[in-house]
C-alpha cells in the first residue's frame, strides 16, 4: 500500500487532528495523531523496518490491523480510542480485592454535548445523585464536563452514560471523535429548520398582506395547511431538543432559558392551531417557527464561541501520552507499554519531540526541552544527566532516559489537570447569588408574562393582542446571559492564567485580589535563589574539616531540602563518604540522629556559635560575598549540645525581586518579609530589596500568627512563599500565593501557584485578577441591565415577538463576545511581550 503524502505513515487516515512528525535515519513522516506517531516507533522497532513502504509489508503490520491495533478507518480510529480510555476508567479486577469492598469509590469524566444554559448542569447533577450508587456528580457548564463519582458494585459509567442520554444529552469520554459529528447534527438541523421557516414566512407574508384576498374562506384556509404541516415539523424536529430540555428543566425544578422559548413556541403554535380550526387568519406560525429558528442559530454561534475559549483548556487535557517507551531487562532500549504500568523507579526513554509522559530524574542523555506547557515560557531550557524533568514537558532536541519519580495523578501533569479541574468546579460568592436569582428567574417572569397579558386584555385589548405582549414578555428575558456570565469568564482566565505560568487552585483569589493591601514574602526560595551553595566552614574546637562534612552528610542522608541536597553535593566532590547516623528524627528545625553513641544535630536554631577556624570552600563565593552579591546564611552542627561547626551557605537575590518589591509599594501595599533564618540575615537581604519589616527566626507557626494579626487590625493579606514549609501562612492568607519547586504541587496549600518560580509574577496575577475581575463585573452589569430594561419595554407593547427573541439571542452573544474579546486581548499583549 504506497504511502499517501497527505495521510497518516501509519493508518494512512488524512491528517485531520494535527500534523505530529517524527525524524528517522533522514526522513520525516507524519502522523495524524500522537498516538500513531508512537503507536508507529514501538511497531517499526519490532519489525526493523524504519522505510513506510516496507513495514505495511510485513506479516506483523497485517496482524495488527486484523488484530484492530493499527486502525483501518475513521470509525476504527473512534472506536480504538473508547476503548483505550474505557481501560483505564472502567476496568474492574474479577477477583475479589480491597478495592471491590464496600466503600470503595471509583470517578470518571464524561464531556457533555447539548447543554445550553447553566440549568442543564444543574439537571443533570440533581438527577445522577438520585441514582443509585452515584456519590458526587459535579457537571459544568462553561467546560461541557461531568465528573462523577460512583460505587462500582451499584453503577457504571455505561449507567451513567445512559441516564444523561435519557434527560436529552449526549455524554461521552473526553476524547471521544463525536463532538465533530455533533456540530454537524446540529448544522444539519439548522440548516432544515431554516428552509421551512423561510417558507413559512414567505406564505405568512403574502397571507397577511392581503395578497389572497380576492379568494374566499375556504381556499385561504386550504392555502394554509403548508403552514399547519411545516410549522409542525419545525416544531418536533427543530425544537425537538429545546422541548426536551424544557421538560427535563421543568420536572427537575429549575427551568432556564429553554423553558420560557418552548411555553412561547408552543403557546404560539397552540394558538394559531386554535384560529386556523377556527377560520381566523391571525396565525403565529411564523413567531413559533422563528423562536426556534433564532435559538438554534444563536446556540450553533455561542457554541463556537465556547469551543474558542476552551481550545487552550482543552490542550491540558490532551498532553498527556498514553503510552511509555519502558526500559526492562529484556528491552534495555525501551519498549512501548501502557501508561499505567509505569511504576515509580522503572526507567523509560524519550525522544525529539516526544512529550514527557511522567516525571522523572535524567539518568543519561543530553538536550533541550520545552516547559512552556507548566510556566508559560516558550523558551528551550537545557537538560543532561543529574536534572529532572516534569512530565507535560515537550523534548526539542535530544534523546533522555529517565527515572521515574511521579507518574499519573501524582505527576506534575497529573496534579496541575487535578488543580485545574476542581477550580473550574468551585463556584464563587457572586455565582451563589446568581444561582439563587436564577432559580426564580423563570416562575417569575412567567407570572409576569401572564399578568401582563391579562391586564391588558382587561383594559380593552383584543385577545390576539394581549397573546402577543404575553408572547413578548416570555420570550425577551434571558436567564442565560446571567448564568453564564461568570463561568465562561473562569474557564477563559483559568485557561489563560495556565498559558502565562499561573496555576489557580482557588478561583475566589481573583475576587479578593483587589482588596490586597498588604503583601508577606518569604525569604528562601521565594525572594533568593533558595540554591544554597557551601562556601563557609567554621570548625570549632578539635574537629576537622573532613569529620564535619561527613557527619553533615550522614545527617542528612536522603532529606529533600535544599541544605541536605548541598551538603551532599559538597561532601560527594571532595570524596568523603557520609557518617553512619542512627536514629535520625527530621523536623521544622533540622535533623537530629545518634552517631557513636553521641546525639549530633544540624539546624538553623542556634543563636550564637563560639568563635573557631574559618575554611572557605569557594575563593569565588568569599568574592562575591565581598561585593554583597552572595547573601551567606548559617547552619550549625552541634554534638551533644556543643557546636562543633558553623556551615555558611551562599544565595542570591532573584532575577527582578527588587523591580517586584518597588512596584508594590509604588501601588500602596505594605511590604513584609519573613525567614526561618536568622533575623540578622534576613534584615540584610530586606535592605537590599528595600524592605524595611523583615522578620528572621521566624517558625511557620510564627508567620502564620503574623498574619493573623494584620488580618485582625483590618488588612488584606497575601502571602507569597515556597508552598510547604510556609503551608501554614498560606492558608491563614486571604491569597496564598507559592513560587513551585518541582515537587509536590498537589499536597500545597496555595490558591495560586506561579509555575516560572520567580517572583515577578506576582505582578502578573494581580493585574490579570485585576482585568478579570472587571470582565466579570461587565458580563453581570450587562445582563443586569439588559433584563431590567428589555421586560418593562416589552410588557408596554413596544416590541415584536420576533425582535425579542432576537434581542434576548444578542444578550447571550453579548456576554460570550465580551469573554472572547478579553481573550484576544490577552493573547495579542502576549504575542507582544517580549521572551
Amino acid at each position: 500500500m504506497p504511502l499517501n503524502s497527505e495521510g497518516c505513515a501509519l493508518c494512512g487516515l488524512p491528517l485531520i487532528k494535527g500534523d505530529f512528525r517524527l525524524s528517522l535515519e533522514g526522513r520525516v513522516l507524519p502522523f495524524c495523531c500522537q498516538g500513531c506517531r508512537q503507536v508507529y516507533l514501538m511497531l517499526s522497532e519490532a519489525a526493523d523496518a524504519p522505510d513506510p513502504s516496507q513495514f505495511r509489508e510485513t506479516d506483523l503490520f497485517r496482524r495488527c490491523v486484523a488484530a484492530g491495533i493499527i486502525p483501518a478507518s475513521e470509525a476504527d480510529l473512534a472506536r480504538a480510542v473508547r476503548l483505550q480510555h474505557s481501560v483505564s476508567t472502567e476496568a474492574a479486577p474479577t477477583i475479589p480485592t480491597q478495592a471491590d469492598a464496600p466503600g470503595h469509590v471509583l470517578t470518571v469524566n464524561l464531556a457533555i454535548d447539548g447543554m445550553w444554559c447553566p440549568a442543564c448542569a444543574w439537571v443533570i447533577e440533581e438527577t445522577l445523585l438520585q441514582s443509585k450508587g452515584v456519590t458526587v456528580a459535579n457537571c459544568n457548564f462553561a467546560t461541557d464536563r461531568l465528573r462523577c463519582t460512583y460505587h462500582p458494585e451499584t453503577c457504571s459509567p455505561d449507567v451513567i452514560t445512559e441516564r444523561v442520554r435519557q434527560l436529552g444529552y449526549q455524554a461521552r469520554r473526553p476524547e471521544d471523535l463525536s463532538r465533530d459529528t455533533e456540530k454537524r447534527r446540529l448544522f444539519i438541523r439548522l440548516a432544515i429548520t431554516t428552509f421551512l421557516t423561510m417558507n413559512v414566512m414567505m406564505l405568512s407574508v403574502a397571507l397577511y398582506s392581503g395578497f389572497f384576498s380576492q379568494l374566499d374562506p375556504d381556499s385561504i384556509h386550504k392555502l394554509s395547511w403548508p403552514l399547519v404541516v411545516m410549522t409542525t415539523a419545525v416544531m418536533l424536529y427543530g425544537g425537538g431538543p429545546v422541548h426536551r430540555k424544557a421538560l427535563s428543566g421543568i420536572l427537575g425544578g429549575r427551568p432556564g432559558m429553554e423553558a420560557l422559548i418552548s411555553i412561547g413556541a408552543v403557546c404560539a403554535f397552540i394558538y394559531s392551531i386554535f384560529n386556523f380550526l377556527s377560520g381566523s387568519i391571525h396565525l403565529y406560525f411564523d413567531t413559533a417557527c422563528m423562536l426556534i429558528t433564532l435559538v438554534l442559530l444563536g446556540k450553533i454561534l455561542e457554541r463556537g464561541a465556547k469551543d474558542r475559549i476552551q481550545e487552550d483548556l482543552e490542550h491540558y487535557f490532551a498532553l498527556a501520552p498514553s503510552k511509555v517507551r519502558r526500559c526492562t531487562a529484556s528491552f534495555p532500549r525501551g519498549r512501548f507499554t501502557d501508561i499505567g504500568q509505569l511504576e515509580i523507579g522503572d526507567e523509560f526513554v524519550v525522544a525529539e519531540n516526544e512529550i514527557v509522559p511522567a516525571d522523572g530524574f535524567v539518568l543519561d542523555g543530553e538536550g533541550s526541552v520545552d516547559e512552556s506547557s507548566l510556566t508559560g515560557e516558550p523558551r528551550a531550557r537545557a537538560k543532561r544527566a543529574g536534572d529532572r524533568m516534569q512530565s507535560g514537558t515537550r523534548v526539542l532536541k535530544g534523546h533522555f532516559r529517565l527515572r521515574t519519580e511521579g507518574v499519573g495523578p501524582d505527576a506534575t501533569l497529573g496534579q496541575m489537570l487535578a488543580i485545574m479541574e476542581a477550580a473550574l468546579g468551585r463556584k464563587t460568592g457572586f455565582e451563589g447569588r446568581t444561582d439563587f436569582l436564577l432559580r426564580w428567574f423563570v416562575p417569575v417572569i412567567c407570572l409576569l408574562a401572564m399578568a401582563t397579558g391579562g391586564f391588558v386584555y382587561l383594559y380593552g385589548a383584543s385577545l390576539d393582542e394581549a397573546f402577543e405582549r404575553t408572547l413578548t414578555v416570555l420570550v425577551i428575558s434571558c436567564p442565560c446571559a446571567l448564568g453564564i456570565a461568570i463561568p465562561l469568564a473562569r474557564v477563559a482566565a483559568v485557561s489563560l492564567a495556565a498559558r502565562q505560568g499561573i496555576l489557580v487552585q482557588d478561583f475566589q483569589a481573583f475576587d479578593r485580589a483587589e482588596k490586597i493591601d498588604t503583601v508577606v514574602v518569604d525569604k528562601t526560595g521565594t525572594m533568593t535563589r533558595g540554591n544554597w551553595r557551601l562556601e563557609i566552614v567554621q570548625v570549632h574546637n578539635a574537629w576537622r574539616r573532613e569529620q564535619i562534612l561527613g557527619l553533615a552528610a550522614g545527617l542528612e542522608a536522603g532529606v529533600d531540602h535544599t541544605v541536605a541536597t548541598e551538603i551532599q553535593h559538597a561532601a560527594r566532590r571532595r570524596g568523603i563518604e557520609p557518617y553512619a547516623v542512627t536514629n535520625r528524627k527530621v523536623s521544622e528545625s533540622g535533623v537530629t540522629g545518634l552517631w557513636q553513641q553521641q546525639v549530633v544535630s544540624i539546624g538553623a536554631g542556634v543563636a550564637k556559635a563560639p568563635p573557631g577556624r574559618f575554611d572557605v570552600m569557594d575563593t569565588a563565593g568569599e568574592a562575591a560575598q565581598a561585593a554583597n552579591e552572595t547573601i551567606v546564611s548559617w547552619v550549625y552542627l552541634t554534638i551533644e549540645g556543643q557546636v562543633a561547626a558553623s556551615l555558611g551557605f551562599g544565595d542570591r537575590l532573584k532575577p527582578r525581586a527588587r523591580e517586584t518589591v518597588a512596584y508594590l509599594q509604588s501601588h500602596g501595599l505594605t511590604t513584609r518579609m519573613v525567614s526561618g533564618d536568622s533575623d540578622m540575615v534576613t534584615r540584610n537581604v530586606g535592605r537590599l530589596l528595600g524592605i524595611e519589616s523583615a522578620r528572621g527566626d521566624m517558625r511557620p507557626a510564627d508567620k502564620a500568627q503574623l498574619i493573623a494579626d494584620i488580618q485582625a487590625r483590618g488588612g488584606m493579606v497575601a502571602m507569597m512563599g515556597d508552598g510547604v514549609n510556609d503551608a501554614p501562612a498560606l492558608v491563614s492568607a486571604d491569597i496564598g500565593l507559592a513560587l513551585f519547586a518541582g515537587r509536590n504541587l498537589g499536597k500545597e496549600a496555595q490558591a495560586i501557584t506561579l509555575m516560572r518560580g520567580n517572583p515577578h509574577q506576582l505582578i502578573d496575577f494581580l493585574e490579570f485578577a485585576g482585568r478579570v475581575r472587571r470582565k466579570i463585573l461587565q458580563n453581570l452589569a450587562g445582563s443586569c441591565i439588559y433584563n431590567l430594561v428589555s421586560i418593562p419595554v416589552a410588557m408596554a407593547g413596544w416590541l415584536s415577538p420576533l425582535v425579542a427573541v432576537g434581542a434576548m439571542l444578542l444578550s447571550s452573544l453579548s456576554v460570550t463576545g465580551n469573554t472572547l474579546l478579553m481573550m484576544w486581548a490577552e493573547n495579542r499583549k502576549e504575542n507582544r511581550s517580549p521572551p
